[in-house]
């Protein structure tokens, strides 16, 4: 059994293959992808202004006005630094070819070739519409059902579930 995905390295693809590596760290996942990291503190600093500004704490009132500006600076930040890294992809407008059959999984672009036996990946992701296969904790390739060009979704996660040791089922 022998399956290729297909894929050009576009904007949209690493941003899709950057939230997926995201979801799959805890911290990570917990900085930019939960809408109440950031804000419930800020409902808790508005509340607090509330309370302190009609009891005549106009000092604390600006202390956490300026705690609620830098939650927003911080916020905007974070999300500026996922574009710079986007950004920065060698691979960016390439096409890359990541092959999987029996033997591991071989992968081709501009930048390269390499080819990984089963024995030496990590436990992939395997969600509805693709599957994330880890080369080590940093090192990811999202591939998306929609890129395949050879064999079927059935077929890539049948091939990860056999050949790589406690494979984990996720679902969005």
């Amino acid at each position: 059994m022998k399956t290729t995905h297909q894929f050009v390295m576009t904007d949209e693809y690493i941003a899709n293959a950057q939230r997926m590596a995201i979801s799959q760290n805890k911290m990570l996942k917990f900085l930019y992808q939960t809408w109440w990291a950031w804000w419930l503190p800020r409902v808790v600093i508005v509340s607090s202004m509330i309370f302190l500004y009609r009891i005549n704490s106009g000092s604390t009132v600006a202390l956490l006005g300026i705690l609620l500006v830098v939650s927003f600076t911080g916020e905007w930040h974070g999300r500026r630094n996922l574009a710079k890294a986007r950004s920065r992809v060698r691979g960016k407008g390439t096409t890359c070819t990541v092959s999987m059959n029996d033997q591991g999984i071989a992968i081709e672009n501009a930048n390269g070739n390499s080819q990984l036996k089963w024995s030496a990946m990590l436990q992939p992701a395997i969600y509805e519409d693709g599957v994330l296969i880890k080369f080590s904790r940093l090192a990811m390739v999202w591939l998306p059902d929609q890129s395949l060009i050879e064999g079927s979704p059935g077929d890539v996660r049948k091939l990860l579930t056999e050949n790589v040791k406690d494979s984990l089922a996720v679902t969005q």
